[in-house]
């Protein structure tokens, strides 16, 4: 991530919680000139300050530094749950065409016993 990206982070994620730039240097412990400068890119950003920056605006440094929430390892989590659910959907769909394999040799064993039955009545 360029230094350009994170610093129009900051002022746009800043700007969002409606914070001006003395503001957010007050809770910074730095001066309004100092904190601009980190705005403008002039200031080095130092893992710190951008801690302390996700902090105020109450967001993850890795969004500050992205401009969005990073994926969650819910997302991974959803991720294996969907594979092992689609496994379990193809395992199913097998047994399913087996069942209605097992039940057309069922069907035939009924016709048949059926047709054995017919011919013998008439040869009593």
């Amino acid at each position: 991530m360029d230094n350009d990206s994170v610093k129009y982070n900051i002022r746009n994620f800043r700007k969002s919680h409606r914070l001006t730039q003395s503001e957010m240097a007050e809770r910074l412990g730095i001066s309004r000139t100092a904190y601009r400068n980190i705005e403008t890119g002039e200031t080095k950003l130092i893992n710190d300050t951008v801690g302390k920056i996700a902090g105020i605006l109450e967001i993850d440094t890795a969004e500050l530094v992205l401009g969005y929430p990073p994926q969650k390892t819910a997302g991974r989590n959803q991720e294996k749950e969907i594979e092992r659910m689609s496994l379990e959907i193809a395992r199913l769909e097998n047994e399913i065409a087996n069942l209605r394999k097992h039940l057309e040799t069922q069907e035939e064993l009924i016709r048949t016993k059926d047709e054995i039955i017919g011919m013998l009545k008439k040869h009593r």
